[in-house]
């Protein structure tokens, strides 16, 4: 029996990889999933049409590109997609692979370039986009708290929030052998712009953070879609000026109370809200997956304002981190123990119910390895 595969998806561990599985099932397409791990929430999902894994290629490039080319030489798909960070190793290496292989992505230079924190501050700024003031050291911040982050990173992974001199020097000597950023702090709450950019075609969104992993921002378990204008006008300078094809979502802090918005940084991937754009009619992956194969989208989109999703496993792991530090407000927990009001969960589809067992047992392995709730 031939085996069908359209598609082909890469780092499918998580509720991301999840809802573009779901997304592309539900038009018809078949499906495969890859990952390091054998199990997880794709891999476990009856919409997969199968699954296999890959050497992690972060830490084993050469044995990752060599299995991907051996599973498309198998598998014959259409669309190579990847979903995190692992699309730079992809696109580094996209000679190697057929030339008639859809992969929607830039080129490795390009998303390294917008992935950077700095460098897109810089790109940003040069583009007239509202940015948060940047300090060459501690003995030029102004006032506390401020943000001091690496340039690379993601999941809120290596962003403090020193509340003093003393702790920044601290931190500065801690990540004196990492490209660093210190920058002005905003208040207020963190909005992204979900974005699918491609040859004339430019459709966006935006989702304000409801609850967040972890404080002061980074990965939201709960969004909510809004009407904000002005923050798709300022992702649209800084991916016009980049001239940008493809999928990204590009990160933001609004303080109502000052009318302040800042640029925080571009995810140069589907971002880890993307349940909530879907869940509100904007289908990014099946958008992006017309607009490779076909050159076009011709469907209306009509994004529903007020739409909410939640997280749910990344509820828990909000309370359970909330209650470690004791750090917890009853409006927020009132927010992770609700079910109600969401139109859509991440990590949940009542057609699908065994996949959510896949998530729990992936983060539950990484925890009693690693001790740690963020892989």
């Amino acid at each position: 029996m031939m085996v069908q595969c359209d598609v082909i998806l890469t780092y499918c561990w998580n509720r991301v990889g999840y809802t573009i599985l779901k997304s592309l099932h539900q038009k018809g397409l078949k499906v495969w999933v890859a990952d390091t791990s054998k199990k997880n929430i794709c891999s476990m999902s009856k919409f997969c049409s199968g699954s296999f894994v890959y050497p992690d290629p972060f830490t084993n490039e050469e044995a990752f590109i060599s299995v991907l080319k051996d599973k498309i030489s198998e598998l014959k798909p259409k669309v190579l997609l990847p979903t995190h960070d692992e699309s730079v190793v992809i696109m580094r290496h996209r000679d190697e692979f057929p030339s008639d292989l859809i992969i929607p992505y830039e080129n490795a230079d390009k998303l390294l370039l917008l992935a950077n924190k700095a460098a897109s501050t810089q790109l940003a700024k040069a583009a007239g986009v509202a940015v948060p003031e940047v300090y060459e050291s501690a003995y030029d911040v102004k006032s506390y708290p401020v943000v001091f982050k690496t340039v690379i990173g993601n999941s809120a992974k290596g962003v403090y929030f020193p509340k003093s001199k003393e702790e920044l020097l601290t931190l500065i000597e801690l990540h004196h052998q990492k490209p660093t950023l210190i920058q002005e702090w905003i208040g207020g709450t963190d909005y992204s712009v979900n974005c699918v950019r491609w040859d004339g075609f430019c459709q966006t969104s935006v989702y304000h953070a409801l609850v967040t992993k972890t404080d002061g921002g980074g990965t939201t378990t709960q969004r909510e879609i809004v009407h904000m204008p002005q923050l798709e006008s300022e992702a649209k300078k800084l991916l016009d000026a980049v001239d940008f094809r493809g999928v990204c979502g590009l990160d933001f802090r609004y303080a109502p109370e000052l009318n302040k918005i800042a640029y925080i940084e571009t995810n140069v991937r589907f971002t880890g809200g993307i349940a909530t754009p879907v869940a509100a009619s904007f289908d990014i992956p099946w958008v992006i997956y017309k607009l490779a194969t076909e050159g076009k989208y011709d469907e209306p989109i009509d994004i529903r304002i007020g739409t909410r999703t939640k997280w749910i496993l990344g509820d828990i792991i909000t309370l359970v981190g909330r209650i470690l530090k004791l750090k917890w407000n009853p409006k927020e927990l009132k927010r992770v123990f609700s079910f109600s009001g969401f139109d859509a969960f991440d990590d949940f589809c009542k057609e699908d119910r065994w996949a959510i067992f896949g998530e729990f047992g992936y983060y539950l392995d990484k925890l009693i390895r690693n001790g740690k709730l963020n892989p």
